[in-house]
């Protein structure tokens, strides 16, 4: 969770979602307004971006909170390598190091030690 000084606003933002809904609210409704709508908030409601666009009465549109196309495809680039890298790495430990009976007992081995009479 990180917190945001935009403006000395102290706004929580998770992730990329919530920074492009701050980013639209500063843009539609300014700095005051929003400053304004942070310290409106009630009691203990967390400074979330959710609940400061509800004071507000904006609802941020589905083209600014759903994730564009090229960071979607960068983000599950980033998660295939990172699984493929850990695949990787398991294999590597659960394969046997340097297990001579395992060399030994292939079917190959096996008829060549029978037919030379070993």
């Amino acid at each position: 969770m990180e917190a945001t000084t935009a403006g000395a606003l102290d706004v929580l933002l998770e992730n990329n979602r919530d920074r492009r809904a701050l980013d639209y609210l500063m843009a539609t409704c300014g700095l005051s307004r929003v400053r304004a709508a942070r310290d409106s908030l009630p009691g203990r409601t967390r400074p979330y971006i959710s609940n400061i666009a509800k004071v507000l009465g904006v609802t941020v549109p589905d083209e600014v909170v759903i994730t564009p196309r090229e960071d979607g495809r960068r983000q599950l680039a980033a998660i295939r390598q990172m699984l493929t890298s850990k695949l990787v790495i398991g294999a590597s430990k659960s394969r046997p190091q340097n297990n001579v009976n395992a060399v030994l007992n292939t079917p190959q081995n096996l008829t060549n030690e029978v037919s030379s009479g070993n």
